[in-house]
């Protein structure tokens, strides 16, 4: 009995001193401390350099370690490289927030994602996702999707499964996708100019751009408006529009704003009209013209209006409502003011695309 109790022991010994290390050649090794519910936890990620021919999620794996109070969990196949993704653990914009990264790279735009880690029931779960898409013309398409919690497990990484699975696509980038403007004419160089991206009915959102200048560093300010006000939101928070699984302008719901300090606030429908009744300035939305032909004036925003009048490329003008095409999110007309030297000012409509530069109408 003696003898069976001792290779029993010798087995156990042997099993612990050659147990598989997670991963013996590390790279990139980035340890952080969080807080989450009061409690601290460490966590540290990895790439894995060891040749694993099992392994077809990631060309070089990355392992996640998470250390805490009664908490020990290593991820494998959640983090790493592979071809034009890309999955990463870090702290988002040094805000002591912990997150994944994701990219994932097309030929027409680069899509970034940033992942909040929730610990709940000692697990590790995700709720709500950030995205970042910048288009082949510069701009960029922030927007955020929050749904049901998803626990992470070892392997989330799989073939359609972990974070490609979650990724969507909403179809709102038309309204980014065709605003361009020249960068060489020197009557833009210095004047303020506004970019429509998106409405929830009679609240809608715009960029706006201090200068060319600040167009091509994508500085801007976020403004809401109604028919009357506007509000601006300030330049260094980071706006994201809010999104549900509905397609064109009906999917935005409200903004989701992250303060320097990386707090977030979601803005519903009636918490955006708050801040606009909230706000004593008036309404002034301006753009310039960038068809480059000439853009009719209509009296109606029916093909049937149409007068004599029209505008050309780089005309300015201020914008007093647009309608969008229902079940997508194409601005098919703008109501406009415009300050005609012969005429006064005038109040007509235009149709959506003279705010798209032809070149981009062409290529389509």
């Amino acid at each position: 009995m003696k003898k069976i109790l001792l290779l029993l022991l010798l087995i156990t010994i042997s099993m612990v001193c050659h147990a598989k290390e997670p991963c013996t050649n590390k790279t990139s090794v980035r340890d952080y401390q969080f807080n989450i519910n009061s409690q601290p936890y460490k966590f540290t990620s990895y790439l894995c350099e060891d040749k694993d021919e099992d392994d077809d999620v990631f060309l070089t794996p990355g392992i996640l370690e998470i250390h805490g109070q009664n908490f020990n969990k290593t991820f494998k196949n959640v983090i790493g490289l592979g071809g034009y993704r890309y999955s990463m653990f870090t702290q988002w914009n040094d805000k002591h927030r912990p997150v994944f990264y994701y990219s994932i790279r097309t030929s027409e735009y680069l899509t970034e994602a940033h992942f909040p880690i929730i610990i709940k029931d000692n697990n590790v779960m995700i709720n709500c996702i950030y995205f970042n898409k910048n288009f082949k013309n510069s701009m960029e398409f922030n927007y955020s999707y929050c749904g049901n919690l998803q626990i992470v497990e070892d392997g989330f990484g799989d073939v359609e499964v972990g974070f490609d699975k979650l990724i969507r696509d909403f179809y709102l980038e038309a309204i980014y996708y065709f605003s361009d403007f020249a960068k060489n004419k020197e009557s833009l160089q210095y004047k303020k100019f506004d970019v429509f991206i998106g409405k929830i009915d009679g609240i809608s959102f715009y960029r706006r751009y201090s200068s060319i200048k600040d167009y091509e560093l994508n500085k801007y300010t976020i403004v809401i408006v109604n028919k009357e006000k506007e509000y601006r939101f300030k330049p260094e928070d980071e706006v994201y529009q809010r999104i549900v699984d509905r397609s064109g302008s009906q999917a935005i719901i409200g903004l989701d704003i992250v303060d320097s300090k990386g707090n977030i606030k979601f803005y519903n429908k009636k918490a955006l009209s708050a801040l606009l009744n909230k706000s004593t300035i008036k309404r002034n939305i301006t753009s310039y013209i960038q068809y480059n032909e000439k853009t009719k004036l209509y009296n109606k925003p029916s093909n049937r209006s149409a007068t004599d009048m029209y505008l050309v490329q780089h005309d300015s003008v201020t914008i007093l409502d647009e309608i969008l095409y229902k079940g997508n999110s194409l601005v098919t007309w703008y109501k406009i003011s415009y300050n005609s030297k012969k005429h006064g000012k005038i109040i007509k409509w235009i149709k959506g695309n003279a705010f798209f530069p032809m070149s981009e109408i062409s290529s389509d």
